[in-house]
């Protein structure tokens, strides 16, 4: 039975979601191989803004261990690729700067709407992010391998998980996650997430 499914923290799940999902945008822009069932989780999670509870978001609790681990090690001071943290903080903000442009909140609801919930297509959702996150005015700047970033393919997974890191970091901030929280609320954040990533 999976330990996680009594009572999990959803706000522990959700900074889990950006850490995963700023895990394997750095994966996926360097070239490394990214589980594609870790990279689905995230992107049905997307379409969830209507959710009528958030087990609906969160079914499989166990799909978000990868970025709980990775999570724990950042906030221990541990974290081997500097990128991650960079695009995990990059996310709340952009998450954050979402919620004051109302007319792009509306938008972005809006083409969620008509994405397939059950199985959500990378490109589309490419599409989603570039029509209304890249017109927010601040943008991640991904690094990696010059010649695998040059590929259309890349662009879309890359821009498909940001879509959902943003989704993550939006439901932490409505779960009373801040920013600050990754500074003087680290040991909680950390019992948390040691809870999840067992």
């Amino acid at each position: 039975m999976n330990t996680t499914t009594h009572a999990p923290d959803y706000a522990a799940l959700a900074l889990a979601g950006v850490v995963q999902a700023a895990a394997l945008v750095h994966r996926t822009a360097t070239g490394e191989g990214v589980d594609d069932q870790l990279r689905k989780s995230l992107l049905r999670a997307i379409p969830t803004h209507n959710a009528a509870d958030l087990g609906a978001i969160f079914p499989e609790p166990a799909d978000y261990r990868y970025g709980a681990g990775i999570a724990i090690e950042a906030l221990a001071g541990r974290t081997a690729a500097p990128e991650v943290m960079r695009y995990t903080l990059q996310l709340i903000e952009l998450a954050n700067l979402l919620k004051g442009v109302p007319q792009i909140t509306e938008k972005l609801g809006t083409m969620l709407d008509r994405v397939d919930a059950a199985d959500p297509d990378e490109a589309e959702l490419a599409r989603v992010y570039q029509q209304t996150i890249s017109t927010l005015g601040k943008r991640i700047q991904v690094t990696g391998d010059a010649q695998v970033l040059q590929r259309e393919q890349t662009a879309e997974r890359i821009r498909s998980l940001l879509l959902a890191g943003i989704r993550m970091a939006w439901l932490w901030q409505q779960l009373g996650g801040r920013r600050w929280h990754l500074v003087f609320r680290r040991r909680p954040l950390v019992v948390a997430l040691q809870t999840l990533a067992r």
